[in-house]
């Protein structure tokens, strides 16, 4: 029993040892890590795109094609319908509960971004997640956000509030065209889509 335990306690320390990085070494640990994070982020990216967009065409295409070729009034196109929406319907549920888990997946992925981005000095997750931030907060407290980020470091508080003025930093209707409010909202818009073809064929 005591041999089990030392040989158990001998692989954690050599696990532990292996796993310590020299501190000269470690920032280009953090640079491999920063850009598996941002292929893996950008995977997750095309992913959405690539999902929501074959769910809008087909989605798309079957309410043209009923909707043309389908008389109204007769059971049989609204049994039709009926089947082929409700199948749909569930399709497009199940890819809006995929799409909420890529997305937290996704921001535990900016997360540790941002956080490799104060130990190496880069900025671009920085100004993301600002943008987001001050976008929720308002212009008034800009500041406020830029204090918070910033985390004490002088410099990077002035940059990001002059960030916060400049017009790259308000664009149009910014809380209506955030990309994962549009990709949430898409889901309900074909389904009432349905509801409204199944209406207008009764």
């Amino acid at each position: 029993m005591r041999s089990t335990r030392e040989s158990q306690d001998g692989e954690l320390a050599g696990e532990s040892a292996a796993m310590r990085v020299p501190p000269r070494s470690r920032w280009q640990v953090l640079l491999i890590e920063y850009e598996l994070l941002d292929g893996y982020w950008t995977q997750l990216h095309q992913r959405v795109w690539m999902s929501g967009l074959v769910l809008i065409g087909l989605s798309m295409t079957g309410i043209v094609f009923l909707s043309s070729y389908m008389p109204a009034g007769k059971n049989e196109s609204l049994q039709m319908i009926a089947l082929i929406g409700i199948v749909s319907s569930l399709l497009t549920i199940g890819w809006w509960l995929l799409i909420r888990r890529l997305f937290t997946s996704q921001r535990i992925a900016e997360y540790r971004k941002v956080e490799i981005e104060r130990g190496l000095g880069m900025r671009s997750g920085l100004y993301l997640s600002f943008m987001r931030q001050s976008r929720r907060a308002g212009v008034r407290r800009a500041g406020g956000e830029a204090r918070k980020i910033a985390e004490g470091d002088d410099e990077l508080e002035h940059d990001l509030k002059e960030f916060a003025i400049s017009s790259e930093a308000r664009p149009w209707l910014p809380r209506f065209m955030a990309e994962r409010l549009v990709w949430e909202f898409v889901p309900w818009v074909l389904l009432g889509a349905w509801g409204v073809l199944y209406l207008l064929k009764v």
